[in-house]
């Protein structure tokens, strides 16, 4: 029998183990409701099954499978499961629970509808603008965290679920699962709820308290400044801030939200230990500036320690990255406390590169896999990256790996392995410079084939961006995958020349040694239009007197 997927840790890395070897998780998320109906899947997981992927992200709902009370169906989840061995992928389940994007609209009918049992977030009379709503529009229901009858009927119906699944899936397909989706709430800082003041008028938790005294520097600057009273009293929350501190209503409500999310990850793993983790809507962000604006409450990057602190059931914590900005996301929430996982993103294929190369990420899943074009180049960025799972992890655990993707204001980044310095360039604005310097004029390059098709979002257009990653692979030997990069090596008191360029070949089995590069082709070491890989080996000489 298949051992059950797991996290393994080697100082400061942390590795995924799938079948008792490392795993990367590359493919992508689902669209929301696609995974509700079987017949609706039946061509996705055909399409998905030749994109490159090796797992998929899928959403298992509340509302579906207790649709009443004490009544369960796990029917759709037996189909996930079956349709996605047949398809040779790997699963992660959502539960789609009390709390998704903020809202509570994958509650059950018979929770909705009961507002005293189950009361609702109070926003206070004047909420702030929102995303992804206009004037006039529906209200969105909000439950509120600090229910406790929400609480309980969330976890009975989550355990069930697990144990349905300890049940069903003995070979382990669903290798980690992720509990509530973005949850926080918008529109206010904090809940004005009666069930909220009342925990806003008591003391501030022990554990929260502790944290900050024992390890400061864990927590943001800000949060910790604003925090530090509390340290030494045991008043209230009120008695501490009152009104007006946007800091301490979002650790407030990210200790409640931990609280909850984390209490049905303790509860879930008594019955089925698999890898969870919940997932961030990023913020503050540009148009999001304060808590309210995006989630609050949710595991943002400065409300990671309060959330471990309140949550230690919770393995990880992950952003979904749609910013620009996606290298400093990244950086804030990979550590060795917090293995970096990106759990929905854009069809992005160079940070799918960068994520894994520099960050040590444990895998890179788009949004909306479904709508990915086939022969598209971040399923190309899949297949390349899977083939070396074993050295990429190997060469994380070990520092001998390094992420790209320079952005369109940098020719270059440089970083250090084995004692050699590297700079990486864009080796397409280089060759047009030199160009230029002889007097030729070469136009500028077409945009890349779309990522998707069909997608509500409209076009998504490759990534015309240098990106890759460089794996140490022995005494001044290299190997280079990615697009559109040159590279140059130098080393302290010697001088480095390439010695050989040996080009590798994607196939079904895997890299294979292609061609001998030399002469021009090594302008293009890494190919400007495509992915590719090198091997590169160096010579290295005495520095000449």
């Amino acid at each position: 029998m298949n051992t059950a997927p797991r996290l393994e840790h080697h100082d400061a890395h942390t590795r995924l183990i799938v079948d008792g070897k490392p795993f990367l998780c590359l493919g992508g998320e689902l669209h929301n409701s696609s995974s509700s109906d079987r017949q609706y899947m039946a061509e996705v997981w055909e399409k998905i099954s030749g994109s490159g992927a090796n797992s998929v992200i899928a959403t298992v709902a509340w509302d579906q499978v207790e649709p009443e009370e004490g009544t369960f169906d796990f029917s759709v989840v037996d189909g996930i499961l079956e349709d996605a061995r047949a398809a040779g992928l790997r699963l992660i389940l959502i539960w789609f629970g009390a709390f998704k994007n903020a809202s509570s609209t994958y509650a059950p009918t018979w929770v909705r509808a009961d507002r005293t049992r189950f009361p609702r977030a109070d926003r206070g009379p004047e909420p702030m603008e929102t995303p992804f709503s206009y004037k006039g529009s529906m209200p969105r229901p909000t439950l509120s965290v600090f229910s406790d009858e929400l609480f309980v009927a969330d976890r009975t119906a989550y355990c069930r679920f697990m144990a349905h699944l300890a049940e069903v899936d003995r070979q382990h397909t669903v290798i980690m699962v992720q509990v509530e989706n973005e949850v926080g709430l918008l529109g206010v800082g904090r809940d004005r709820s009666a069930a909220a003041q009342a925990v806003w008028e008591s003391p501030v938790p022990v554990p929260l308290r502790k944290a900050l005294a024992n390890n400061a520097d864990a927590f943001d600057p800000t949060v910790s400044t604003v925090l530090q009273p509390v340290i030494a009293s045991e008043a209230s929350w009120a008695h501490h801030f009152g009104d007006g501190s946007p800091v301490a209503d979002e650790a407030f409500m990210a200790w409640a939200f931990a609280t909850y999310v984390g209490g049905l990850a303790a509860a879930g793993k008594e019955i089925l230990e698999l890898p969870v983790f919940a997932n961030a809507w990023v913020g503050p962000q540009p148009g999001q500036d304060l808590p309210g604006n995006y989630p609050s409450g949710g595991p943002t990057a400065r409300m990671i320690p309060v959330w471990q602190t309140a949550a230690p059931a919770i393995d990880f914590l992950a952003p979904d990255i749609y910013v620009p900005n996606s290298a400093e996301i990244m950086s804030q929430y990979a550590s060795v406390g917090n293995p970096l996982f990106i759990p929905e993103a854009r069809f992005r294929a160079g940070d799918a590169f960068l994520s894994v190369g520099r960050f040590g990420a444990l895998g890179y899943q788009v949004f909306g896999l479904e709508d990915g074009r086939p022969g598209n180049q971040y399923g190309l960025a899949c297949r390349a990256i899977l083939a070396l799972t074993d050295q990429i992890v190997e060469g994380q655990r070990d520092e001998r790996i390094f992420g790209f993707a320079l952005e369109q204001d940098e020719d270059l980044v440089t970083t250090t392995l084995g004692g050699i310095s590297i700079t990486v360039r864009n080796s397409a604005k280089l060759y047009r410079s030199m160009l230029l310097d002889a007097g030729v004029v070469l136009p500028p390059p077409p945009e890349l084939p779309g990522e998707t098709e069909g997608a509500a979002h409209g076009h998504t257009p490759g990534d015309g961006r240098p990106f890759g990653l460089i794996l140490e692979t022995g005494p001044l030997e290299f190997l280079v995958v990615g697009q559109g990069a040159l590279f140059d090596f130098h080393k302290a008191d010697s001088e480095l020349e390439l010695d050989s360029v040996r080009e590798l070949r994607l196939t079904q089995d895997g890299w294979r040694d292609g061609r001998l590069l030399n002469g021009d082709e090594r302008l293009q070491i890494l190919k400007n239009d495509t992915i590719s890989a090198s091997r590169i080996k160096l010579l290295e000489l005495s520095k000449s007197a």
